[in-house]
Parts: C-alpha cells; structure tokens; sequence
C-alpha cells in the first residue's frame, strides 16, 4: 500500500505521545537520567497543535461550539493549576516571599494559549467583511486578545506561528509558509546564541540551547509537510475529546507525583 501522508487523527497522537515526554522530562529528567537533549524532542508539539487549531478553524461547521471547547478545557485545567499552586506554595515569589497570584496561570495551560489564539484569527476573520467602524472595535479586541495570549503558555512564541499559518493556509502556498517558519526559528536560535555570549559561562552553548530551545520549534516542519488534509480516526467521540481529558488528566498525575516526591 502506497504512503498517502498523515492525518490529524495520527498528527495528535504523535503529539500527545511527545507531550507526556517533555512534561515527565521537565519534572523528572534529572531524577531519571534523560540526556539534556531530550528537551528538544517536543518543541514540534506546541506549533503541531496550532496548525492543526487553524486547519480545524478552517473547517469547523461551528466556530462557537469548538471555542466553547477550548474555553471549557481551559477552565478545567486552570482549576487544577490552581490546586497544584496551594498545594505546592509554589505561586509565593522566592524573592519577595509574597503571593504573585499571576502564577495561577500556569505553570502548563496549552488550552488558554489555544483559546485565546482562536478567537485571534475570529477577529481577524470578522474584520474582513466588517465596515471601517466595526473594523476598529475589532482590531482593539484583538490587541486586547494579543497581550492575554503573549502572557500565556508559549503564546509570545506561537503567536507569530498562528499568523503565518493563518495567512498561508492554502496548500499551494505551503512553501512560503514553511519559508516563513524557518527564518522565524532561525532568528529565535540567533537570539538564544545571542543571550547565551551575553552571560557569564558557567555552561556550555549546547546545554543552554537545551534550556533556551523554542527555535527546535522548526522540527515541526516534517510534520505539516506529511499531513495529507485527511481528519483519520473513526468519528466518534472518544476521538474527538480524548486529548481535551488527556491533556489535564496526565498533568494532574505528574503533578500529585511530584509533589509526593518533592
């Protein structure tokens, strides 16, 4: 049987298998012995989800429905953020010692990132057929939505992903939109060379580029260019809402694990 690419179904799984990877390595790499460059191995993931947000944008039959999903798994997973945060005391400043109640945020909450992007290319897809007056009201809700999306999970690095793959969305302009995605990473990597020749060396490069390594976001080119536009799986509902439970329910167990052994 002849290759004919990969659908999103097998996108997300692949996704979800890297994303428990980087979580656990984030907790406990050091504990268990994972090489620094294991760090790299799910920077694809964030980028994969937004472009599989904008393909599902794209082809949703209801826009309000998918952001009410969003919505809702964001609120779930905040709830549980909030639970670590007390539990842990880890939203006290260890400088300060005093309460910094933006730490409730986090410390993962990819589907607020999701959310709020969504709604950024709504606006952007409003603004299109509104008139002048409408226009302006629009393009301030969006700059509202491009501060809250800049303050969330990754969202200052994949904002600028969303717009390229936003305006480049047809499949023949698939090569200016992988164009656009190298030279986007490649100046994240010069400036990560650039903070590490700043500071004092206490390292080397490569173990800092472990740590500072949102331009390995690049590795998710492969990836769109395997997708074959095909949605995979069966339909059903265990399809379409594993992630949306996965996504905070693994986090819940890495979390009270950590915390045990903390």
């Amino acid at each position: 049987m002849a290759f004919t690419g990969i659908n999103s179904f097998q996108l997300k799984w692949l996704a979800i298998v890297f994303m428990a990877v980087d979580h656990v390595n984030s907790y406990f790499g050091s504990q268990l012995g994972f090489p620094l460059w294991v760090a790299w191995l799910g920077r694809f993931v964030a980028p994969l989800f937004v472009f599989l947000l904008v393909e599902g944008f794209r082809h949703t039959r209801s826009r309000s429905k998918y952001a009410k999903r969003l919505g809702l798994a964001a609120l779930v997973t905040a709830s549980g953020n909030v639970v670590y945060q007390l539990l842990t005391g880890a939203y006290i400043d260890p400088m300060t010692h005093q309460p910094n109640y933006f730490l409730f945020l986090g410390p993962h909450n990819i589907f607020l990132t999701l959310f709020l992007l969504f709604c950024m290319m709504w606006v952007l897809a409003v603004m299109k057929q509104s008139s002048m007056g409408q226009k302006t009201i629009l393009f301030l809700t969006f700059l509202v939505l491009l501060m809250l999306t800049a303050a969330s999970e990754g969202g200052i690095y994949l904002i600028p992903m969303m717009l390229m793959m936003f305006a480049l969305n047809e499949k023949r302009q698939r090569s200016k939109l992988f164009i656009g995605i190298f030279v986007y990473t490649m100046i994240l990597l010069g400036l990560a060379i650039s903070s590490y020749m700043q500071m004092p060396v206490y390292q080397s490069l490569y173990a800092y580029l472990t740590f500072d390594n949102e331009f390995m976001m690049v590795t998710v080119l492969p990836l769109i260019g395997l997708y074959n536009g095909q949605l995979g799986g069966t339909g059903s509902k265990w399809n379409k809402y594993f992630f949306y439970v996965f996504y905070p329910v693994h986090l819940w167990i890495i979390y009270f694990i950590f915390y045990l052994v903390g």
